[in-house]
């Protein structure tokens, strides 16, 4: 338009910053308007235009150096910020639903913090948040690992509260996949002390003898990669006189100070006892702790990742998948045989089933 004719600089770049203040949008339509004002009914001359289109340019560039003295607040990107973090630290004060309240443990870490300028200033609420436990307590421990290993936190408690976090409620529970797969992150470092590594390879072991079958193949997979990672704990695979029961085992399982539990005084009898368990995949794949496991060529670690989800179905379905060439049945031996071979039992079972012969 005329604009552009009065101003053949109006579409050069602007050289006073933000982009709301360049010229091509708000400028140009005023000197446009300027151009075609009217007065008294009748158009300006070309004079007429030009001062106004001058004195819109001039009103332009008086409104631009303001604009840059001024320096606008949400220009600001520091400031932003700041208001960001003390947004978030006033809402993570309130109370949450429990699903809100994990969603914000899970993502904190990746849409929260990288916005923060002191994303250390959110330790409180993920410490307070390890108290509830589970899941939760995990994820909030995965928070405090981001801020130690990005934002030089220091939290010396951080594998006391992991040590505490494991018990047998977590093979049962129904988020287990990611409780374990965290666990192996922060186990992850091969750096960690032998006395750690130690107290956590116990623990799973005793964990194991009262988790269900799929939570045993999970607690003999984490005793196979720490042993693997940390040769300084095989002392414990082959020590004899660490006990064989929950007795004389010098473990002290209810400390909750891991260095205090006295877990390398101590022999992981317990896998012993899984080559021993009544569920056969169990019982196999506990043979995986007879390699051995300092030949780092010959041995590789077990993805915990696969096998976090197990469960009975997934058992059952494994072992019915399972191809074998003889399946052996009590009856193809003569007879039944039992546990319970007595009166009750076979009152019980009626005259339908044939007993061996006592002298069978």
């Amino acid at each position: 338009g005329g604009g552009g004719d009065a101003n053949p600089e109006g579409d050069a770049e602007d050289p006073h910053g933000a982009w709301c203040k360049g010229v091509p949008v708000g400028e140009l339509a005023a000197i446009d308007a300027a151009a075609n004002r009217r007065r008294d009914g009748k158009k300006l001359t070309a004079k007429g235009r030009e001062k106004a289109v001058a004195a819109a340019t001039k009103e332009a560039d008086a409104c631009r150096a303001r604009a840059s003295e001024q320096r606008d607040k949400w220009a600001d990107g520091k400031r932003r910020r700041e208001l960001f973090q003390r947004t978030w630290l006033a809402l993570l004060r309130a109370p949450f639903p429990d699903d809100i309240y994990r969603k914000i443990l899970v993502r904190a870490h990746a849409d929260v913090m990288p916005h923060m300028p002191s994303p250390v200033t959110l330790s409180d609420f993920f410490t307070a948040s390890i108290d509830r436990g589970g899941l939760d307590g995990m994820l909030a421990l995965n928070g405090i690992f981001h801020l130690m290993t990005k934002h030089q936190l220091e939290y010396p408690k951080f594998y006391d509260k992991l040590y505490g976090l494991l018990d047998s409620s977590c093979f049962r529970a129904a988020n287990r996949r990611g409780f374990f797969e965290l666990l192996d992150v922060f186990l992850k470092s091969p750096a960690l002390p032998a006395y750690l590594a130690g107290a956590f390879i116990k623990r799973m072991s005793r964990l194991a003898i009262h988790a269900p079958p799929a939570g045993a193949v999970l607690a003999v997979a984490y005793c196979h990669n720490l042993l693997r990672r940390h040769p300084g704990c095989g002392v414990m695979v082959h020590r004899e006189n660490g006990g064989k029961s929950t007795d004389s085992d010098p473990f002290a399982a209810d400390e909750p100070d891991p260095a205090r539990c006295r877990a390398l005084e101590s022999s992981i009898w317990e896998m012993e006892a899984m080559s021993k368990h009544y569920h056969a995949q169990v019982s196999k794949f506990s043979e995986v702790l007879k390699k051995d496991l300092n030949d780092r060529v010959k041995t590789a670690e077990i993805p915990v990742k696969d096998i976090c989800e197990a469960n009975y179905g997934s058992l059952i379905s494994e072992e019915l998948r399972a191809r074998v060439k003889t399946a052996p049945m009590a009856s193809m031996l003569g007879g039944y045989r039992g546990l319970f071979r007595d009166a009750v039992t076979a009152e019980c079972l009626g005259g339908s089933v044939r007993w061996a012969a006592e002298t069978e």
